[in-house]
């Protein structure tokens, strides 16, 4: 007796796959407003604390007076002072920073490739993927390379009287070319002397 898969299991038509340019969005960074979110949230929990310990002064189960009372009463008593023009300035400044927080976008942490809508790549990939490339090549001893949004700097030592810069130059231009942000192109050379190669 044979078993068939069950219809729910089976890939999803390309028609209703969701991969339109509008509904992608590239990879990011953790946004900064969760880091000032935990913060907060940390500090909410010290003031869920309090509160719990008032309700065991209230219910007798601890001794002491309410730290909400005692602060109340405090900010009541409480007249303008000289001091409180800076704590004043500083929490507008702090309200700013954490506004900016807030609705700045966050840094994209991939690079969009040229071969099509909703895929990337990593810097580091990529510039792992150009050393790589310019290793193979002959005259070459060593590549190091830096990929940023809009440049991508690869620095080569080599052996002149080998190394075939015009082969070198096509062969980082070539891998760069996959990245749909076109970015400039930039090969260093340095001369490791008479060394042996490959």
């Amino acid at each position: 007796m044979t078993q068939t898969a069950p219809e729910s299991v089976t890939a999803p038509p390309a028609a209703l796959r969701n991969t339109d340019a509008q509904n992608v969005f590239p990879p990011a960074a953790l946004p900064g407003a969760a880091i000032a979110g935990a913060a907060l949230g940390l500090i909410l929990l010290a003031f869920g604390a309090a509160a719990v310990r008032d309700i065991a002064v209230d219910a007798s189960w601890l001794n002491g007076r309410p730290w909400s009372v005692t602060a109340a009463e405090w900010v009541a008593e409480l007249q303008w002072q000289n001091w409180m023009w800076p704590a004043a300035i500083g929490s507008i400044f702090v309200g700013l920073v954490l506004l900016w927080i807030a609705i700045k976008p966050r840094r994209r942490t991939h690079l969009e490739l040229a071969a099509g809508e909703g895929m990337w790549t990593r810097p580091g990939d990529l510039a792992r993927r150009c050393s790589a490339a310019v290793s193979d090549l002959p005259g070459v001893l060593d590549a190091d390379t830096v990929v940023t949004r809009r440049k991508v700097t690869c620095t080569v030592g080599v052996r002149r009287q080998v190394a075939d810069r015009a082969l070198i130059d096509s062969t980082v231009a070539a891998v760069a070319a996959d990245l749909a942000s076109s970015p400039r192109v930039v090969v260093r050379e340095r001369d490791r002397g008479p060394r042996s190669v490959r």
